[in-house]
């Protein structure tokens, strides 16, 4: 009907018709279908689709402002209970001037110095400084030489120096060193500090523009070859731009910025292009990490010579400023630092204490989000969200300050009069679990961590890192196409390259917390497991005597006794155990069975990490025992072809000594809430119990009776009215698919127990690669002498 009205009315209606059917309807029509389209659109992304392009919104306007949350502290207590705090943080400062606000450049470096002198000379950051160090910074701070420098000279190998190595004139060097050091005095260093700091205050239009530090050797040789004339190169990796030199930027930029293309510097550079005009000097940094105490002492002359003004009433100091930053700071320097490790100077946490607490340490930064307006930004947003700050918490230890302090300094001499590669001790209490102390050495200072990777040329004092094979753990580094890396095997010995060491000697390897991330094959320390097993399964008792042959063939191996004299024949399983003896080793795991011998290992936590408190921890290594073979099940029943770390080793032999239980290591003795004001006690873990208590009387007499029965023992470590006991081991290093012999290629450790009636400590020494002697006696068991006699005297006299 309607259809037909329409039509009637256009045909009965001539101005209708007319309009049906002229461009203007047309034109109206195409409107109208592109109104529907974009109603339609509008619906889809208005009402269906509102969610995702909200979301998308947000992303695009929201604004998030930051406070930082404090990092809290790492704490532990000395020998009379009170708080030792192991870590700060410092807030420290950059001392920098706005040159525009400098209106009398000689007033002001008159003002100016001392505090510069005092930086450089007497406290440079935390660090206190002595006359060769002041002389040193102001090299650094005057860009000028001012002691001797000495060639580079390198060992190549096999006695083979570089060339000017025998003629130099050591003793010309010396005596000008000391001549210089002998006339330096505060005058000297006054006059150089001002010289330097009428050249670092600049004023008016630099002349260049610095650009960055670069040390890839190969970018800098091509830039050098491509011979642009507006680039100067300073101190071999300084690049700076003069913009004088520049006619025509954007024909003179292309080949610098292909360059900087290839070398994947370009993206380092969003606002590349200023630097291809003249800047006008506004912000010069004249000191760096300067301490609290030096800028109280700028804030002092500020308020001193705030009325010493120009004609506008500009202070002299106006143009002075404080850059603060804060930094983790460790009072204590290199103690402990392998427990604690470090926070670099970005607030990144590496390594053990600092990174497994670091959620709890560093809390939670203060945040407001909002949506941000383009008209006012965040503020006055009616959508916003907070979240309020939550600071840290503190973690206390279970260390004994005063234990790993003078153990410390024992693990240092014995380390250096041994010619190890390292010492390491930890100290446990087998009853609750907790960690005493925790030595290693070398260790490093965790404000300095930077200094291990410093690089020095291979000397001719080092020609044993090259030359003694025993040290083939010990990085060597060289440079190829301008970058630095390890030296192989091959080019260790290469008597063309020039090699480098790093300072310590030992490099990065004294990060390592070798009681708990380097496993190693306990070897005959293990045998007191092997024996515990025996005894709980009912298959041994210890005065059993049984036939020792001497030898037992496994398919094409062969497992012998290190001391056949002591071993061999009719002998008891105590006299085995006195004497270190394999072959009865090996009969007790075959009386035992696989299964069960490994169901009492994994129980012991063997190839499993004890959960310590502790980033990084090496879970050891031991075959499953559906996959191992018979040879290395066999082997694995005297410690050899199985890795475990001291914490391991310490945690299984508490549950031989504290009546059968394994209790969770652990490193933590507190943490306190700083919201709550509460401290949360870290309660000893009993996790379950795996010897008889009747067995672990029996392991405990039987590693006493070890002192009574080995003459070794007894002439070592007896003691009026203490009784102590344990075990010890002595192993050959594989090198090149053989186990060697001689100093430098065993390590000895050395499990204890102080005292037998009620232990209270384990101690795990272990010595990696001596070369004084290959005697264990005279390593850990000479380490150990000396530790239990302080031990006793700390722990049952002096208390």
């Amino acid at each position: 009907m309607l259809k037909n009205f329409i039509a009637n009315k256009l045909k009965n209606n001539k101005t209708l018709r007319d309009f049906y059917w002229t461009p203007e309807s047309y034109i109206f029509l195409i409107f109208l279908f592109l109104f529907l389209i974009l109603f339609i659109r509008l619906f889809l992304v208005q009402i269906i689709n509102y969610k995702k392009y909200d979301d998308i919104l947000n992303r695009q306007h929201m604004s998030q402002s930051f406070l930082k949350a404090e990092r809290w502290n790492i704490l532990a207590y000395d020998k009379s209970h009170n708080e030792v705090k192991l870590t700060e943080n410092i807030s420290m400062y950059n001392v920098f001037i706005d040159p525009k606000y400098i209106w009398d450049k000689e007033r002001f470096i008159e003002i100016f110095w001392p505090v510069a002198y005092t930086h450089l000379c007497e406290t440079n950051g935390m660090e206190k400084v002595d006359k060769i160090d002041c002389i040193k910074n102001l090299e650094i701070f005057a860009k000028k030489d001012l002691l001797p420098k000495t060639p580079e000279f390198f060992y190549m190998g096999s006695w083979i120096v570089s060339d000017g190595y025998d003629t130099y004139d050591r003793t010309g060097y010396y005596e000008q060193t000391e001549a210089i050091l002998s006339g330096f005095n505060t005058w000297t260093a006054e006059t150089l500090v001002r010289w330097a700091l009428e050249k670092r205050v600049q004023m008016g239009i630099k002349e260049e523009n610095y650009i960055w530090f670069f040390s890839n050797k190969n970018f800098l040789a091509e830039l050098e070859w491509l011979e642009l004339k507006y680039i100067n190169i300073k101190y071999n990796n300084y690049v700076y731009i003069v913009p004088t030199k520049i006619t025509n930027v954007s024909r003179e930029w292309a080949p610098l910025k292909k360059l900087l293309n290839k070398y994947g510097y370009l993206n380092n550079y969003p606002d590349f292009d200023k630097n291809f005009y003249q800047q006008e000097y506004r912000y010069i940094k004249l000191l760096s990490n300067v301490n609290p105490v030096i800028a109280q002492m700028i804030k002092d002359l500020k308020i001193e010579h705030y009325n010493e003004t120009t004609k506008d009433r500009i202070p002299i100091l106006h143009g002075l400023g404080l850059e603060t930053f804060v930094n983790r700071y460790y009072p204590y320097g290199s103690f402990l630092s392998n427990v604690l490790w470090y926070v670099d100077k970005n607030w990144v946490p590496f390594y053990w204490i600092e990174q497994y607490f670091d959620d709890m340490l560093r809390g939670k930064d203060w945040k407001i989000i909002g949506r941000a307006s383009a008209w006012i930004g965040g503020v006055g947003a009616n959508e916003f969200e907070i979240e309020d700050v939550i600071n840290g918490n503190d973690v206390y230890l279970t260390i004994d300050i005063w234990i790993q302090k003078e153990v410390e300094l024992m693990a240092k001499k014995r380390q250096e009069s041994l010619r190890a590669d390292s010492v390491s001790i930890l100290i446990y209490n087998p009853s609750k679990g907790q960690v005493k102390a925790s030595i290693n050495y070398p260790s490093f200072d965790p404000n300095n961590y930077n200094d291990v990777y410093t690089l020095k040329p291979l000397g001719v004092d080092e020609s044993f890192i090259v030359d003694n094979d025993t040290y083939m753990d010990v990085p060597i580094y060289i440079i190829s196409w301008g970058e630095t890396k390890l030296a192989t095997t091959t080019e260790r010995t290469d008597l063309e390259l020039k090699k480098y060491v790093t300072r310590n000697i030992f490099g990065p390897q004294v990060f390592v917390d070798k009681n708990i991330s380097m496993a190693y094959e306990p070897g005959s320390i293990f045998k007191a497991f092997t024996m515990a097993i025996g005894l709980d399964t009912d298959e041994i008792r210890l005065y059993d005597f049984y036939n020792d042959p001497g030898e037992v063939k496994v398919g094409p191996y062969t497992i012998k006794n290190a001391d056949n004299k002591n071993c061999m024949w009719d002998k008891s399983f105590m006299n085995a155990f006195a004497y270190s003896c394999n072959i009865w080793m090996v009969r007790i795991v075959q009386a035992v069975g696989k299964n069960n011998f490994y169901n009492y290992l994994n129980k012991l936590n063997f190839g499993q990490m004890t959960n310590i408190e502790l980033a990084w921890e090496d879970p050891g290594s031991m075959d499953l025992v559906t996959v191992v073979s018979m040879a290395r099940f066999l082997n694995n029943s005297f410690g050899q072809w199985l890795l475990s770390t001291p914490i391991q080793l310490a945690a299984a032999y508490g549950a031989i000594v504290n009546g059968g239980y394994y209790v969770k290591p652990t490193i933590i003795a507190w943490t306190y809430d700083k919201q709550t004001g509460k401290y949360h006690e870290n309660k000893t873990q009993v996790l379950r119990q795996i010897f008889k208590p009747e067995t672990a009387e029996e392991m405990k007499e039987a590693l006493f009776m070890i002192m009574e029965t080995n003459p070794d023992y007894v002439n070592m470590m007896r003691v009026e009215w203490f009784t102590l006991w344990g075990k010890s081991w002595t192993s050959q290093i594989s090198f090149r698919g053989s186990y060697m012999q001689g100093l430098g290629w065993t390590n000895t450790s050395f499990i204890w127990l102080v005292t037998k009636e009620n232990p209270e400590y384990v101690v795990v020494v272990q010595v990696r690669r001596p070369r004084a002697t290959i005697w264990w006696a005279q390593t850990a068991g000479k380490i150990f002498s000396e530790v239990w006699k302080f031990l006793i005297w700390y722990s049952f006299i002096e208390k």
